[in-house]
């Protein structure tokens, strides 16, 4: 390849001095010479000037035609010279070599043909290089790479062909028929189909057949048929290409078996998710029969199912509005019905932090009924994790009305409302143990009534109760939050006060001296009055438990009636 770049190189041309243009020279020098001799002789002669003028002409003519045969002579030489030495490069494919010194034309036109000489040998061997690139790349070709001439004569093959089919490049030329010998017999119609249309000129591609190696193996193959034509659009060949696609082939079918095995398994899903949508219908029907508000909630407390006894319970809007949504969005919509609402989003959030199953809570709602919750987790099938929570709400608005009315009977006077001697003792029992847990104090009001008895005696049992109902409002209307008022029996009372000390408690019997002196009655036009007798016990001042507590203010208030009624005593402290 080196060697054929130097043929093709431009050559030195050498710039001697033209003989030509000496002769040239020459040549109208003699014509000079002769013509002053002519004009010499005719002098000499005595001839006359015209006789002398056409002389002259004569000879310069003849001069000038001389010179001008030399020269057309000489140039012919030269372009005859010229074409030689371009014959001669033509045949054996090298630089001509042109004569120098061929006049200013002639060396200018050999100049050209040079110049293009070397640009038509630098653009070869491009396509040289070019060509030895695309015969690498077709000989490094995968596959089947073959060119066939327009009457279908095989022109060339790629040498992977002899791996693809194990036949070898001489025995596929010498084959009469190149598609018996490589293409599998089911296929063989649909390859001379395809060959048949491609020599006519249609080009085909995207075609899988399989192909018959030598040892008998079938392999799939993705043919095409491209056609190559020249600028006169006449088909000048047909390439052929066929790639190895076996693998993809084995992919696909691996496929379809995991699609068949896929639609398969979709069908066995289907099969039981009827089963199991109809079990979630008999179940959801069940469920919206109870009369429990129930609703789940996945991991990420969104809302999975909800019955319609919730939905109802918490005066929502539907079931499709709730499913899908975050439990936060229903607690906010819901808010308004809690008489807590602060409380309750304490209660949840405790609930959901604890991942345990929840107490049961009772929620009291602005309408007076009251909502029972308990929550449990839901475990995963295989117990390893929890998939959600389940709430159940249950209306025990009568139930716990119910246990109210339990409860006041038992622990409340039927007469005055307050509570009775039964919740004293054990409001006074819980109390002094908070206290002493806090180191904070307790205080006890004992009181009776003076002259009670008279008024029972003297105008009936009836005037009694009057007496005892007027007082408990009264009385009941200046005890605080913290204080509790109790009707012992009959006529005894008393007050506990938590954080209570001697002075407050002191303040508070005054101000009940006070409201009791400031109650008259009249009973059939007949005025009375009472008072009352107080006595004052703390702990831990004056007792340490409950039934010394209760002594020290009787032992106050028995000595507050021996020192004239209507007044407070403090019972003597432990230390004395």
């Amino acid at each position: 390849m080196s060697s054929a770049r130097r043929n093709v190189s431009q050559p030195h041309l050498p710039k001697p001095a033209g003989r030509w243009t000496v002769l040239s020279r020459l040549l109208v020098g003699v014509a000079v010479v002769l013509a002053a001799v002519v004009v010499w002789v005719s002098h000499l002669a005595d001839s006359s000037p015209l006789v002398e003028a056409l002389l002259l002409a004569a000879l310069m003519g003849v001069m000038l035609w001389g010179a001008f045969r030399l020269a057309n002579q000489r140039a012919t030489a030269r372009v005859a010279e010229l074409h030689e030495s371009i014959l001669h490069a033509i045949r054996t494919q090298s630089t001509p070599q042109l004569p120098a010194n061929a006049g200013g034309s002639i060396d200018a036109l050999g100049e050209s043909i040079l110049e293009l000489v070397s640009r038509a040998g630098e653009r070869i061997e491009k396509l040289r290089d070019e060509t030895d690139w695309y015969r690498q790349i077709a000989d490094d070709a995968i596959g089947i790479e073959a060119f066939f001439s327009p009457r279908g004569r095989l022109l060339w093959l790629s040498p992977s062909t002899e791996a693809v089919t194990g036949y070898s490049l001489a025995e596929c030329f010498d084959s009469r028929d190149i598609i018996d010998l490589w293409v599998y017999a089911k296929d063989r119609s649909l390859m001379k189909e395809l060959a048949r249309r491609g020599l006519d000129g249609e080009e085909r591609e995207g075609h899988e057949l399989r192909m018959q190696h030598r040892d008998g193996r079938l392999t799939w193959f993705s043919c095409r048929w491209s056609v190559r034509r020249d600028d006169d659009g006449r088909i000048t060949g047909v390439r052929f290409s066929a790639q190895d696609i076996q693998r993809r082939k084995d992919v696909e079918l691996k496929l379809l078996e995991t699609v068949a095995a896929l639609r398969r398994t979709q069908a066995l899903k289907e099969h039981y998710l009827k089963r199991s949508n109809d079990e979630k219908m008999r179940l959801s029907s069940l469920l919206d029969t109870v009369a429990q508000g129930i609703l789940f909630v996945d991991r990420d407390r969104r809302v999975v199912y909800i019955n319609q006894p919730c939905i109802e319970m918490w005066m929502l809007s539907s079931r499709d509005a709730v499913v899908g949504t975050r439990d936060e969005q229903i607690i906010a919509e819901t808010a308004g019905l809690r008489a807590n609402d602060a409380a309750y989003m304490r209660h949840v959030e405790e609930v959901i932090a604890s991942r345990q199953n929840s107490e049961a809570w009772d929620i009291e709602l602005t309408d007076g009924r009251i909502i029972s919750e308990v929550s449990s987790v839901v475990p995963s099938s295989d117990g390893t994790q929890s998939i959600g929570r389940v709430w159940v709400f249950e209306d025990v608005t009568a139930a716990r009305l119910a246990e109210r009315r339990l409860t006041d009977l038992a622990e409340r006077d039927p007469l005055t409302g307050l509570y009775n001697r039964r919740r004293f003792v054990e409001e006074l029992e819980r109390r002094i143990a908070d206290a002493e847990r806090r180191g904070e104090e307790l205080g006890l009001i004992s009181f009776d009534l003076d002259g009670f008895k008279a008024i029972n005696d003297t105008f009936g049992h009836q005037a009694g109760d009057e007496v005892l109902m007027q007082l408990s409002t009264e009385i009941g209307s200046i005890v605080r939050r913290n204080e509790l008022f109790f009707r012992l029996g009959g006529d005894e009372f008393a007050i506990l006060a938590s954080n209570a000390d001697i002075d407050r408690m002191v303040q508070l019997s005054r101000r009940v001296l006070a409201r009791v002196s400031d109650m008259h009655f009249d009973f059939g036009g007949v005025e009375a009055a009472i008072t009352v007798s107080i006595g004052i016990a703390s702990v831990p001042w004056h007792a340490r438990d409950t039934d010394a507590l209760i002594a020290a203010a009787d032992r106050a208030m028995y000595q507050a009636k021996m020192r004239g009624k209507n007044r407070c005593e403090v019972a003597e402290p432990l230390h004395s």
